[in-house]
């Protein structure tokens, strides 16, 4: 099993990307905790994952909470070896439009919170002599497109901090890399791929032909944090059917 005897935690782990995460580790043999607002979302993970997964209920952008969440990681698991950055927030307007409020909160979920969390998470992969951070960013944080200023910039940034993170810690054999997805379905946007004729029109920047699947992020991310990726760090993936290949 790929993840045999590994720990990890999931942030934004009851849905999505962060679920299907979830499945493809704990079917490789690792245990989880996994992170979120939605107390109801995560039993109702934590029941479909098994023995193998607990969950803490809490919000990324309090610090308290990322304090209980490393002691209940550690209570349950007695180590960190996997940390998957996956909460964050995506909403738009005309740049010129933006409140000071809104840029705020969108720096505050996807980036400030990451580093946070893996500032504390950093410690314990440091005395273990081991670890792998894997960074759920977009192919906005390598493209930008109009009306998501503060997510581009946002995903930019944590492109640029999962690379500090190699360059720093790789000595402590930590590696850190960045996924970007293209549009994935999820229940994040599940309302927009309603508009039929808009998801034709965007179809076509995708050579492959199709949207993303959860499945496809977490493949990538069961990818990064086994040790078949022993020699990736630093690296900006993307899993995206072509569209940044344009």
């Amino acid at each position: 099993m790929r993840l045999k005897n590994k720990s990890a935690i999931i942030t934004g782990g009851a849905t999505g990307i962060g679920l299907a995460t979830a499945r493809a580790f704990c079917k490789e043999g690792a245990k989880v905790v996994l992170f979120g607002r939605r107390k109801e979302k995560l039993e109702k993970a934590v029941k479909e994952l098994g023995d193998s997964a607990y969950f803490v209920q809490g919000d990324m952008t309090s610090n308290g909470d990322l304090d209980k969440l490393i002691n209940e990681a550690l209570h349950n698991l007695k180590g960190i070896d996997i940390l998957v950055n996956n909460a964050g927030l995506f909403n738009g307007s005309p740049l010129h439009e933006i409140t000071d409020s809104q840029w705020d909160e969108m720096m505050d979920i996807n980036i400030r919170s990451v580093f946070q969390l893996t500032r504390r998470v950093l410690p314990v992969m440091m005395a273990q002599k081991r670890g792998s951070i894997i960074n759920i960013s977009s192919i906005l944080g390598i493209v930008a497109v109009p009306q998501v200023a503060a997510y581009n910039v946002s995903k930019g940034a944590l492109n640029q901090f999962s690379r500090s993170i190699a360059v720093e810690y790789g000595p402590y054999n930590i590696r850190s890399n960045s996924i970007c997805p293209g549009l994935i379905e999820t229940d994040m946007t599940a309302d927009l791929m309603k508009d039929a004729s808009l998801m034709k029109e965007w179809s076509k920047d995708y050579p492959i032909g199709r949207f993303g699947k959860p499945e496809d992020i977490a493949n990538g991310c069961l990818y990064l944090a086994s040790e078949e990726s022993s020699f990736i760090t630093g690296a900006v993936l993307p899993i995206d059917g072509g569209f940044t290949a344009h």
